[in-house]
């Protein structure tokens, strides 16, 4: 029976140690939840391994390198246990703070403008070209980036 629970406590420590909560490593190894704290301290007393673990940095460095490197905010929030506001957050301070370009700007309606100005294309056919719902939002989103940029924003 010892070897049973030395390999439970080994199994629910190794859980614990790649992020899992106490949860999910119950349901992992059909046990009780009360039962995976006893075998992770017990575990971690046996081998003196760190317990708790120290937290995860979830700086906005490594959250703007993914987003930058093509992962969606949606994915960087599944993969972090994050809400995804608390990444556009984290992003957005990171940028602040660092003079970096916000990434999260919507570019479209500098687009339809440019498009519009250069060609004199219909808000139907730039609403469908830069992808806005219909011609209504396309017309008052590049009215609004207009009035923002004689503002000198």
């Amino acid at each position: 029976m010892g070897e049973l629970i030395d390999t439970l406590s080994f199994e629910a420590y190794s859980l614990y140690a790649q992020g899992m909560t106490q949860r999910e490593i119950a349901y992992a190894l059909g046990i009780k939840k009360e039962q995976v704290k006893y075998n992770v301290v017990k575990y971690a007393r046996k081998t003196s391994s760190p317990y708790p673990l120290p937290a995860r940095r979830y700086n906005g460095e490594y959250l703007h390198a993914l987003y930058t490197n093509g992962m969606s905010v949606k994915d960087i929030a599944l993969l972090m246990s994050l809400h995804q506001d608390k990444v556009y957050l984290r992003i957005k301070r990171f940028c602040a703070d660092r003079n970096l370009p916000y990434p999260f700007v919507d570019r479209r309606a500098d687009l339809a403008i440019s498009l519009r100005e250069q060609h004199g294309y219909t808000y139907e056919k730039l609403a469908k070209m830069v992808g806005f719902a219909d011609r209504a939002t396309c017309y008052r989103a590049m009215k609004r980036r207009q009035a923002k940029k004689d503002r000198g924003e």
